[in-house]
C-alpha cells in the first residue's frame, strides 16, 4: 500500500510539473520559416510567406505552404546579401547583414522569418530579405 501510494504521487508530480512546463516550451521558442513573400499588407501589418516546410508531396507535386506573419514595431529588418571577395567572417562569399531603416520587404523577396507564436498568431522579432549578388 505504501509503494502504491508513493507511485501515485509522484506521477502526479510528473503530470503536474509537465503542465506547468508545456506552455513555455511551446509558446515562448523563436521558429524560422523561410520562402517567398506574396503579399504586403501594410494595413494589417502583416506579410504572407510561401514556403515548402514541412515537406510534402501529393501526387507528385510538392506542396507550398501559406503563412501570415505579422510585423509588430519591433521586428527587425535585416538584408543580407553574399560577399563578392572575404566577408568579415573571414569566408569568401559569406553572408554580409545590413540593418534595412523599417518595414521594406515586397512581393517576391526571399525571406527567413524568425517569429515568436502569440497565441494563435506569428508575430515577427527579425526578417531577413536576400538580395541576390549582382553577377
Amino acid at each position: 500500500m505504501r509503494r502504491t501510494r508513493r507511485i501515485w504521487t509522484t506521477a502526479a508530480i510528473i503530470i503536474a510539473v509537465a503542465a506547468l512546463a508545456r506552455p513555455a516550451w511551446s509558446d515562448e521558442r523563436e521558429r524560422k520559416y523561410s520562402g517567398t513573400v506574396v503579399a504586403v499588407d501594410q494595413a494589417a501589418g502583416a506579410i504572407v510567406v510561401e514556403g515548402m516546410g514541412p515537406w510534402r508531396v501529393k501526387d507528385g507535386v510538392t506542396q507550398f505552404e501559406r503563412r501570415t506573419i505579422h510585423i509588430t514595431t519591433s521586428t527587425q529588418f535585416v538584408r543580407l546579401e553574399r560577399a563578392t571577395g572575404p566577408a568579415p567572417s573571414g569566408w569568401i562569399g559569406d553572408f554580409v547583414e545590413s540593418p534595412l531603416p523599417g518595414p521594406q520587404v515586397k512581393a517576391g523577396d526571399w525571406v527567413t522569418v524568425t517569429m515568436k507564436v502569440e497565441g494563435k498568431h506569428a508575430a515577427a522579432v527579425r526578417i531577413d530579405v536576400w538580395e541576390p549578388s549582382a553577377s
